[in-house]
């Protein structure tokens, strides 16, 4: 689907990579929550943590694409649909089908199964989030209900 791209890793038979797009989508999110969106709710912290939480704040976004990718691709192979691998490139993610759903339900099973694990992991670091707020130090949970928050609106 898309040109040559980074093997990452195997994760449950599929195969994950990146494309050459998300190292420049990766490198704005970092810069844009470390310039941006951390020190305007976090004041008065150091320039390193505010790279810092913003360079977590991309990585918890990458690890949330794949975990919805994975989602898709689990429900397409219990369905017997062969998949290629999932490939993060610029405008996100995609589970990368070798065929065509076999049926309308499986269609719908493997297209809910992403966007239910959204709000599912949104759920869980907004939580964390909740429960941060007195055990954890700022820039942590500053991070957490960060990806609580892009969590709920990915699924969309």
């Amino acid at each position: 689907m898309f040109g040559k791209h980074i093997k990452l890793f195997k994760l449950s038979g599929f195969e994950v990579g990146i494309d050459w797009s998300w190292i420049v989508i990766a490198i704005l999110v970092a810069w844009s929550l470390s310039t941006g969106l951390f020190p305007f709710h976090y004041k008065d912290l150091s320039t390193q943590t505010y790279w810092l939480m913003g360079v977590l704040g991309a990585a918890g976004l990458f690890l949330s694409i794949i975990a919805h990718e994975f989602c898709h691709s689990v429900v397409a192979r219990k369905y017997g649909m062969p998949m290629k691998g999932i490939t993060l490139f610029i405008f996100g993610g995609v589970a990368e089908m070798g065929d065509e759903p076999p049926h309308a339900k499986a269609e719908f099973m493997m297209a809910g199964a992403g966007p239910l694990s959204s709000i599912l992991i949104s759920l869980i670091f907004y939580g964390i989030h909740t429960v941060g707020k007195t055990s954890f130090p700022g820039p942590i949970n500053g991070v957490v209900g960060y990806l609580a928050w892009i969590n709920a609106i990915g699924w969309i």
